[in-house]
């Protein structure tokens, strides 16, 4: 079939063949246009080939480049002029979408009269708010309000105000932290020491110009915090103090406040509790003779055992009965007794013996009997809150009753 056509193709071409060149000769010049044809259906798909892939590849470079270039002007295409703090600095934040929460951007900081760029940070987790359409600096509502991407302020006390820039979120709970520059010379030097202040604890850290010292905050969970303050000493940061706070592991679950202190390289460590605010009280009032404040109380909620405190002035405990304990026999927390009966509340330890009396009339306070002798601590009846009485209905571990 394809030799009739390449025949057919070949009289229209050369004319009819002789009779001589019949056969043999035919033969020959039909394989010559079998071979003619098939070179060119080759090249023509080789040349369609080529410009279908070329084609495809001028299209993907182009789409390639298009997305480039969409990324590239996607990103910071948005600028704001950061203004207003001082007379010889501005600053610059660019940001690629202010509708997100965390704006992937930079912070740069310039001199006005040169416009020539003094520092900058850049981040995928820029936060700042607007006033009045506008970006303000030196906004500092720690440790958990706004807090801007620029800080101006004089952090070393010397002087002369160093910056703050915003690098993201990188201190406690996922907080704003801050690169710090210190004013040094006619520019500005990176401070990896003040750095670090403003990343390891909760936000950018507080400068207390009055006492000259910078005071940071961090935390774990809902009870433990750290307040740490910072003095600056021949351009070095020396620690003044550092207070913790937590609750204890057991009922009654006081407060408690550990603070260490630094003078002249000597340390020094003191530890008080207070009642915490989850405390459920029962009866109190404040001492006439030295203005302590006794506290018959529990924890409230599920709480298993009923307290008694003497609480100091400042509000820290002095003394708690009793001390819970768990006894490994019982398999269960246990504490001291506390007998009640019609206006007393009595226990002891290996000290004294104690009661608490509430006999109406105003008649408040507490009895002590140690090294045989007794101690009569009467209360204001003014300062009473609550009633002994409130315990005839109140059921605790170790709390017994005589009605």
């Amino acid at each position: 079939m394809y030799n009739e056509h390449a025949a057919k193709v070949y009289t229209e071409w050369w004319g009819p063949a002789t009779d001589e060149a019949q056969g043999h000769d035919v033969m020959v010049r039909v394989q010559e246009v079998e071979r003619l044809g098939q070179q060119y259906l080759h090249t023509s798909l080789t040349v369609i080939s080529f410009v279908k892939e070329f084609t495809v590849m001028k299209i993907s470079f182009l789409i390639l480049l298009l997305s480039a270039c969409s990324s590239a002007f996607a990103q910071h295409n948005t600028s704001f002029k950061i203004d207003g703090f001082s007379n010889k600095y501005y600053g610059l934040v660019q940001v690629s979408d202010t509708a997100d929460v965390f704006k992937a951007g930079t912070v740069k900081v310039f001199d006005k009269v040169t416009k020539k760029e003094l520092m900058h940070t850049s981040s995928d987790e820029l936060t700042f708010d607007f006033h009045n359409g506008q970006v303000k600096a030196n906004i500092l509502e720690a440790p958990y309000g706004e807090q801007s991407l620029i800080i101006y302020e004089d952090f070393n006390f010397d002087g002369v105000k160093d910056f703050a820039l915003m690098d993201g979120q990188n201190s406690c709970y996922h907080g704003p932290s801050f690169q710090i520059w210190l004013a040094q010379g006619t520019g500005f030097k990176h401070s990896e020491a003040f750095t670090r202040l403003a990343q390891e604890y909760c936000g950018m850290f507080v400068v207390n110009q009055k006492d000259k010292v910078l005071e940071t905050m961090t935390k774990s969970g809902c009870c433990w915090h750290q307040f740490s303050r910072f003095k600056v000493e021949n351009g070095q940061l020396k620690t003044v103090s550092v207070e913790e706070s937590g609750l204890s592991n057991t009922e009654p679950y006081f407060e408690e406040v550990s603070l260490q202190t630094w003078v002249n390289g000597k340390e020094e460590q003191t530890l008080k509790q207070y009642m915490s605010e989850q405390a459920d009280t029962v009866f109190s009032f404040t001492l006439a003779k030295n203005g302590k404040q006794v506290v018959v109380f529990h924890a409230g909620g599920e709480g298993e055992f009923l307290f008694y405190v003497l609480c100091q002035k400042d509000g820290s405990v002095e003394f708690s009965y009793p001390e819970v304990t768990y006894d490994d026999k019982k398999q269960e927390n246990v504490g001291g007794v506390m007998m009640y009966s019609a206006g007393k509340l009595a226990f002891k330890n290996e000290d004294a013996a104690y009661e608490v009396y509430d006999e109406g009339n105003g008649k408040i306070g507490v009895r002590v009997a140690s090294d045989g002798k007794n101690y009569v601590f009467e209360g204001i009846a003014e300062s009473a809150k609550g009633g002994l009485e409130t315990l005839k209905d109140i059921q605790k571990k170790n709390l017994k009753k005589t009605l």
